[in-house]
């Protein structure tokens, strides 16, 4: 809930566990106050700062929601424009509020200027995560350019420094863990490339040496898939403060008279350890934030014909893997690149959304009638922000993508990228999947991007620095439209691999493609990653031949990773003995079993693979009447893994039921996670899968 201490100008926004507090002050700034456990909201009040010298004002000293470029502010600022007669300093001055429900507006108004600002919060009941973004709106006659347009600013508790959370990664290692502690100046983590997550995240973790289990832990993860930028700084005073929103690398906003723009949201959150952190977002994107129709089902076991076909897609090939998936157990049966244009490698052929006559000369019906035959989905691979110079539609339109006059257009695997802020290429891509999907059987799209953005020109717009905001929403809009209009076809988001896996993204499709690496012993780190603030119900991981080149591991060990995420299959199933057959077959069976604890039950990070030599992940379901425990590692050193295996999130008062290293066990909760049983993890190939169940 949120309540308005009137006298004061407070506001408490009260989550299940925390209060976030913020007001206006006698002068009209907005001030941060407290953001923690819950105190009694009387003893909430502004302390008077003054200025410190003559080099150190008081607004520097001010923890603040949102803080303007101007007057003596030297720190980071959260907003910065500039009005049509040249002046750059924005003065805000408090108007009022607006609360509704849960939900929060909070209004200024420049002092001179007709620049208007609100901020806005949301509170979700039963969790501890708040939502915040900006809007602002022109009243004047002239236009108003923005240079910054950051989300939210955060003010953190304490003086201590904070270690601050984020990943240094690239295509085939995302989400790898970075961590740097703040002593002082600024930490900046950001993306040029048009998306959002290949190499660091829009997302900021802050504690002071936190662990899964204990220490305060403060987040705040950006929903927004294109150019984003997080600032964290740490001043002489100890106060560290964060800042995130879309990224001012090559950006601005001209705001015309009478026009709104509303910033993409941060949602953020506090908890008592980084595995409630997870859980808490978990859990929140499965209620809230997931696209509704199929936010409450689980996502079917797919399989992929890449790895066994690549571009030589025809009916009878595809025909015969997808008889060998049926008889595993596969739900959904996907067609990958191929089957569209001129498209017999990657130097042709994209953009061109027509159904290549030559390996498909009765269409796709055919395939699409006997994968349906076998009881089976069907689903389809596109590219659409994409296009070959060798297709009929850069042929046609050279004009469409993004370019420069006079410079070089850099090709990367052969492509350049559409200018999706034009409204005659949005309206092309939208057509063209409308029809498909119109047209045919079809229950998948997976949505790819392979490559970042250059020549970043857009001739079109008034402000062609607004293309990553412009292209990423028509993204989300065009997609929003095609499920609106197939309701029935769920949406995977890819971008050569994990480079778009953010909020926003996750808010749009109903999954996304993790990594391009399916090794299983390195997806046991990226899937960690990735766990820490997204839904794991999301996480499209598969069992591939590929895995296992450089470091071998066997197909039950691959199964048992991938089974932590939303399974799938990608290796030549044709190459398969009977054996390796019956694996997939008996691995798909326990995977439906477990689906929906994986899926929607509860993670606990128990032991770390890069840590601990060992991974143990285990999901409890939300009454704690069932769970599931993974435990694999890929060698061990010395002679330290005999441990005492303690679970977690089970209830201490029930007794469970379950087997472990082919032991039946009948222990409570309470022992089971403050003592635990013996386990050695020994061997080259490890792992083992434990189901637990609440008895009497």
């Amino acid at each position: 809930m949120i309540f308005y201490l009137e006298e004061n100008r407070i506001f408490v926004l009260e989550t299940e566990n925390t209060h976030y507090v913020f007001g206006i002050d006698s002068a009209g700034y907005n001030r941060h106050l407290h953001w923690g456990a819950k105190c009694d909201p009387a003893d909430y009040a502004f302390t008077e700062i003054g200025d410190e010298n003559s080099n150190h004002s008081m607004l520097d000293e001010y923890r603040q929601e949102l803080t303007p470029f101007g007057s003596t502010v030297y720190r980071t600022c959260d907003l910065k424009a500039q009005f049509a007669d040249g002046c750059r300093e924005v003065a805000l001055c408090y108007t009022g509020y607006r609360l509704k429900d849960d939900t929060l507006r909070v209004a200024f108004a420049d002092a001179y200027y007709p620049l208007q600002v609100r901020l806005g919060y949301r509170v979700y009941p039963g969790l501890d995560i708040i939502k915040r973004w900006v809007e602002v709106e022109n009243t004047g006659s002239a236009p108003i350019s923005f240079e910054r347009l950051f989300s939210a600013g955060f003010s953190l508790p304490g003086m201590d420094p904070y270690t601050f959370e984020n990943t240094n990664g690239a295509w085939g290692g995302e989400f790898l863990p970075c961590r740097t502690v703040l002593e002082g100046g600024n930490l900046v983590y950001e993306s040029h490339r048009g998306a959002s997550n290949h190499n660091q995240s829009p997302y900021f973790i802050a504690h002071r040496g936190a662990t899964e289990t204990r220490g305060a832990v403060y987040f705040g993860s950006l929903a927004y898939s294109g150019n984003f930028k997080v600032i964290a700084g740490r001043d002489l005073y100890g106060i560290t403060r964060v800042s995130l929103g879309m990224n001012d690398f090559d950006f601005s906003h001209t705001l015309e008279p009478g026009a709104h723009l509303e910033t993409p949201p941060v949602y953020c959150g506090k908890t008592e350890g980084l595995g409630e952190m997870s859980r808490q977002m978990n859990r929140f994107c499965l209620e809230h934030l997931l696209p509704s129709r199929f936010r409450a089902e689980t996502l079917p076991v797919l399989y992929n014909s890449w790895e066994a076909t690549e571009f030589n897609v025809n009916v009878a090939d595809q025909t015969r893997l997808a008889e060998i998936a049926t008889g595993i157990g596969v739900e959904l049966f996907v067609m990958d690149d191929g089957w569209f244009g001129a498209r017999n490698n990657d130097r042709a052929g994209l953009g061109d959304w027509f159904v290549n006559p030559a390996k498909f000369p009765g269409g796709l019906d055919e395939l699409i009638g006997n994968v349906n035959a076998l009881g089976m989905d069907f689903g389809l691979w596109v590219e659409p922000e994409m296009v070959n110079p060798d297709s009929d539609l850069y042929r046609a339109h050279p004009d469409w993508t993004y370019h420069f006059p006079h410079r070089h257009a850099d090709e990367l695997r052969h492509q350049l990228v559409l200018n999706m802020t034009r409204s005659d290429v949005q309206a092309y891509i939208l057509d063209c999947l409308d029809r498909l999907l119109t047209d045919h059987n079809i229950r998948y799209i997976k949505w790819d991007m392979n490559r970042p953005f250059s020549q970043v020109g857009a001739e079109n717009l008034a402000d062609p620095k607004l293309y990553s905001y412009l292209h990423t929403m028509a993204v989300y809009r065009i997609v929003d439209e095609l499920k609106r209009r197939h309701p029935a076809v769920q949406f995977e988001s890819c971008a050569s691999g994990g480079g778009r896996c953010d909020l926003g993204a996750i808010s749009h499709f109903d999954q996304v493609w993790t990594s391009d690496n399916t090794d299983g012993i390195d997806r046991m780190t990226i899937q960690k990653g990735y766990s820490m603030l997204h839904p794991i119900k999301t996480m499209r991981a598969w069992v591939t031949d590929i895995a296992g080149i450089n470091k071998p591991c066997s197909l039950d060990f691959r199964f048992h990773i991938a089974m932590q995420g939303a399974l799938g299959l990608g290796g030549n199933l044709e190459k398969y003995s009977p054996e390796e057959l019956e694996i997939c077959r008996r691995n798909v069976a326990l995977y439906k079993e477990i689906r929906p604890l994986v899926q929607f039950g509860d993670l606990y990070r128990i032991l770390d693979a890069d840590r601990d030599e060992v991974l143990c992940n285990q999901y409890v379901s939300r009454d704690k009447m069932q769970a599931v425990l993974f435990l694999s590692a890929r060698g061990t050193r010395f002679f330290k893994k005999k441990m005492n295996l303690r679970f977690a999130g089970l209830a201490p008062d029930r007794a469970y039921a379950f087997t472990l290293d082919g032991v039946a066990y009948k222990k409570g909760g309470a022992f089971l996670m403050e003592v635990g049983l013996p386990v050695y993890v020994r061997g080259a190939d490890y792992n083992q899968i434990v189901r637990l169940t609440a008895v009497e």
